[in-house]
């Protein structure tokens, strides 16, 4: 990994900083109207008799998304064995790498620099977590460094940045609560149901059966909706992040990184996967409604109709 992020820097340093806006107002709106569309939802649902349950709802639906988002940093590190590049060290190259990213960082908006991490990986990946924008984690792959040139990896970190900047973990935390909040609003009755049938003496055993099957089908239904709406969301942030890492460094830049990254094959160790969504890179699908990403080709195609 014998590179040198001067010219980069120095690229960053001469451009004015970026006027980016504050994710907060964006974030908030999001979560007034998932919360709005949950309690419409309620409802309709029970015409009107359960509406008095249906901050129990939110917050259940709302407790595994945002546990995980607190967590995110050390379970991120945990799961990838990522090594910390300490500010001061004195490895040249690693200096050179926390020093572009804290420049970018910097052209941002970003007050606190996020940590910079290194993983093992034989995928060329990176990611951003983190619970807020000042409690951040930006980590590179060892096969994206070591495969990637100075503009590629700048641009994957551009791109990072755009991600911490926008908000999008914790608007992501959001779109899963009400995917969560949904889902109970369907299956909480269907456990009701199932419930009573199991200790009702006129329910026989197929009717029980039949309830079963009822509520596994309809649970998956809405679990498989619900999972086409995160990646719907997942897709468009990664647009938009392409866009700011656009204006934060150069779109050839990014457009360069991209046709990069469309070469490698993205395999992720079974503890990673949960990753997906975050990193840059993932693997394709047949079609991108089934995908947390658009494809490259895709996201090549916007940035080179971006007009700067």
């Amino acid at each position: 990994m014998n590179k040198d992020f001067s010219q980069i820097i120095n690229k960053i340093a001469g451009s004015c900083k970026l006027e980016t806006k504050s994710g907060f107002f964006k974030t908030f709106k999001w979560l007034v109207l998932a919360n709005a569309a949950v309690v419409l939802s309620l409802a309709i649902i029970s015409g009107g008799a359960l509406i008095a349950y249906s901050p129990f709802i939110l917050l259940l639906g709302s407790v595994f998304p945002f546990i995980s988002l607190l967590f995110s940093k050390s379970l991120a590190k945990k799961a990838h064995n990522i090594r910390i590049i300490d500010p001061e060290t004195n490895d040249g190259y690693e200096k050179s790498l926390y020093e572009m990213v804290k420049s970018l960082c910097q052209k941002a908006g970003i007050e606190k620099i996020p940590e910079v991490g290194i993983y093992e990986s034989s995928d060329m990946n990176a990611f951003a977590t983190g619970p807020s924008k000042n409690q951040s984690l930006i980590t590179f792959s060892s096969a994206l460094l070591n495969n990637m040139d100075e503009k590629g990896i700048a641009a994957v970190a551009a791109h990072e940045i755009a991600h911490i900047v926008n908000g999008d973990m914790i608007t992501m935390s959001i779109v899963q609560s009400v995917v969560n909040a949904f889902t109970l609003l369907i299956t909480i009755p269907l456990s009701f149901i199932k419930i009573f049938a199991l200790f009702s003496d006129q329910v026989d055993a197929l009717a029980y059966l039949f309830i079963s099957f009822v509520k596994f089908i309809i649970t998956s239904i809405v679990l498989f909706l619900g999972n086409l709406v995160v990646m719907a969301f997942s897709r468009k942030r990664e647009f938009e992040a392409d866009k700011l890492a656009a204006y934060l460094l150069d779109k050839n830049y990014m457009i360069h990184a991209l046709k990069i990254l469309s070469q490698d094959t993205v395999t992720f160790p079974k503890e990673q996967k949960a990753y997906a969504a975050f990193k840059i890179n993932a693997p394709s699908a047949l079609f991108d409604i089934f995908s947390t990403h658009p494809s490259i080709e895709r996201r090549i195609e916007r940035l080179e109709k971006l007009e700067l």
